[in-house]
């Protein structure tokens, strides 16, 4: 007889801290304590409430194509998140002015919609400023 647990939503998600680049730091985006992701040291205290704050859990059943959550599975764990019990599945990604990489991926965030990603191959057929959102100043040709 199958039960609410048959199906285990956890196992077509991953677990992405997002993250700012900001005066020649990286700071999560819930937060404005500074991380080196190189760095092996756990984090504690007020890092990690702003690290566990700009946790996105990017889900399959949510709309996320399985090739994008692949792709998020490629990105290396950081250092700075492997010796916490709370982190050590997590992948990190940067973003400046609401938009980063994440491999061929195009990531763009911001706190009205949250984390979305663009693949290589649908960028070229959507309108590319559709999706930064109206909170930017920049103004773009098109």
């Amino acid at each position: 007889m199958a039960d609410e647990y048959d199906r285990l939503p956890f196992e077509d998600a991953i677990d992405i801290v997002v993250l700012r680049a900001a005066g020649g730091h990286t700071v999560p985006v819930a937060g404005s304590t500074p991380i080196d992701l190189d760095n092996g040291a756990e984090p504690v205290g007020e890092l990690l409430t702003d690290l566990l704050a700009a946790t996105v859990r990017v889900r399959v059943d949510e709309g996320t194509p399985p090739d994008v959550l692949a792709a998020l599975r490629r990105i290396p764990v950081p250092a700075a998140f492997r010796t916490s019990p709370w982190l050590d599945a997590s992948r990190a990604i940067v973003v400046r002015d609401g938009a980063g990489r994440a491999g061929q991926l195009t990531v763009r965030y911001s706190v009205d919609s949250g984390l979305r990603f663009d693949q290589p191959e649908a960028d070229s057929e959507a309108d590319p400023d559709a999706d930064f959102g109206s909170n930017s100043d920049d103004d773009e040709n098109g």
